[in-house]
């Protein structure tokens, strides 16, 4: 009888150090960067805008490098909850480079900007960097194409 409480102990205690090991190495992974940060931003090549808007199927679902000037900011309060669980604001930034001009959407607190800056901080005339998500969309019955830019990085320029 002794012999199998001691076995039930000697158990026990094994699997509470296997799980607190596990459980280490867990927390541990949170600590990691995100994917698209374990390589430096400055690593990544600048695509002109134009390239983007000519070709948007080589850049379909890729997380792609911007750099220009922010010409407009819109910033809208989006009420629906349904979206993201609460209320929050999202920012449209319209950035220009020497080839052309886009958008880029910043979902606010319900987005994946891991900067430090955000978008409601910029203001028009400002150089930045960016990282954004592109995907592409297309209706079916006209074959129309919508690019939508969404904001993963963006830093000030520094010279």
């Amino acid at each position: 009888m002794t012999e199998s409480r001691i076995y039930s102990a000697l158990l026990t205690v094994a699997l509470i150090s296997t799980g607190m090991i596990w459980f280490d190495s867990v927390i541990a992974s949170d600590e990691l960067p995100r994917s698209y940060l374990k390589i430096p931003l400055v690593s990544r090549e600048r695509i002109p805008i134009s390239r983007i808007l000519s070709y948007p199927d080589q850049y379909q679902m890729r997380e792609i490098r911007l750099t220009g000037t922010v010409t407009a900011i819109q910033i809208e309060t989006i009420t629906n909850r349904f979206v993201c669980g609460r209320a929050h604001e999202r920012t449209t930034l319209t950035v220009e480079d020497d080839s052309g001009r886009i958008e880029v959407i910043d979902q606010g607190a319900c987005g994946k900007n891991v900067g430090v800056l955000k978008a409601p901080i910029l203001r028009v005339g400002e150089q930045i960097d960016l990282l954004v998500h592109i995907l592409v969309r297309r209706n079916p019955s006209s074959q129309e194409i919508t690019l939508e830019s969404s904001l993963l990085f963006m830093d000030r320029i520094r010279y």
